[in-house]
């Protein structure tokens, strides 16, 4: 079973112009509302990999009652149990202006505070739930909870489900509160600059600086890092004692929408986590989930089709194993 943690979801609101001035008035061409938050992101793109009548996919976290029915119908859409701790107020909005120049602006609410005797109610549900093969904790921690809530869920996770893998999809404080925890994730996947905010260091988007980073002895009990570097593919680190480091190449797509690919990385990896695959299978699954998903209109969705393509095919994603050696020559 594959359960998805999203503190913080979002209702995201896109909406498209020709032009966008500061302090002028500006008139939208159209715009949608879509169901997002990371952890709702990779739940879908298991659900579509798992074939969406599997029912072994799981999502769990905060809404608010006041605008839940978006979220909810899109679990029931694609099958996704419903786990989420409902409270008063409502599911924050995210906003994003694209003109057609291809410029972004966001604008993205806090969202509601969430209380003590709310966090308790989801390590609960956390507790009942059994037969977990696969989990992600996912993005922010919301406001009114301690910085150490993922090192909490972490810990509940892997009392009542010692054997599931995690992989923690976060950054900032409570990222970091996580990776001092008795009970590490099984794989954390940050981007260069949350790997650099992790470690305390600015780290250039290039796979030779990032596999030295990784080489850093705070990242050593953690079985699998993956960082992704956008078109240039990922970097990782795989095994503790002695560990393996990797640069993985991916084949240039036409891009029609990136955003959401990291969380479909996410949703590959847990739906290849949950069929038993190895580690390096599980991470060439998420990164074919990632390149599916950019060639996709809509944030958070696959073609399974392409993704079992891209896995199939050796010529669409290359691992490229460097010695330490290597890493350590200036």
């Amino acid at each position: 079973m594959i359960l998805t943690i999203t503190l913080n979801p979002s209702l995201d609101v896109v909406y498209q112009t020709a032009t966008f001035k500061i302090g002028a008035t500006n008139r939208e061409l159209n715009h949608r509302t879509v169901v997002g938050g990371k952890g709702v992101n990779a739940a879908r793109v298991s659900s579509i990999l798992a074939g969406k009548t599997s029912g072994r996919i799981s999502a769990t976290g905060f809404i608010g009652k006041k605008n839940s029915d978006l979220i909810l119908d899109e679990l029931k859409n694609f099958n996704i149990n419903n786990e989420f701790v409902p409270i008063d107020g409502k599911t924050r909005y995210c906003y994003t202006i694209l003109d057609e120049e291809g410029t972004k602006t966001e604008l993205n609410e806090i969202g509601e505070p969430i209380s003590q005797g709310s966090l308790e109610k989801l390590l609960t549900i956390i507790d009942k739930m059994a037969d977990l093969t696969a989990v992600s904790i996912n993005g922010s921690v919301p406001a009114g909870l301690p910085t150490d809530t993922y090192r909490q869920i972490l810990k509940h996770v892997k009392a009542h489900n010692p054997e599931a893998q995690v992989i923690l999809d976060s950054s900032g404080a409570a990222f970091s509160a996580a990776l001092q925890s008795a009970e590490l994730p099984d794989i954390i996947k940050p981007n260069s600059d949350e790997l650099g905010q992790l470690l305390n260091q600015e780290i250039p988007e290039s796979p030779i600086e990032t596999l030295r980073a990784l080489q850093d002895d705070r990242l050593k009990g953690i079985p699998a890092v993956v960082v992704s570097l956008g078109h240039q593919g990922a970097a990782l680190k795989i095994g503790t004692d002695v560990p393996h480091f990797y640069f993985v190449k991916t084949r240039l797509l036409r891009e029609v929408n990136a955003e959401g690919s990291g969380d479909a990385v996410v949703g590959g990896m847990l739906y290849a986590i949950d069929q038993g695959l190895d580690l390096l299978t599980v991470i060439k699954y998420g990164m074919a989930a990632g390149m599916a998903n950019v060639m996709e209109a809509k944030t958070g969705f696959v073609n399974p089709e392409n993704v079992s393509a891209y896995v199939e095919d050796d010529s669409q994603i290359i691992f490229q194993e460097v010695n330490r050696t290597d890493l350590s020559m200036n």
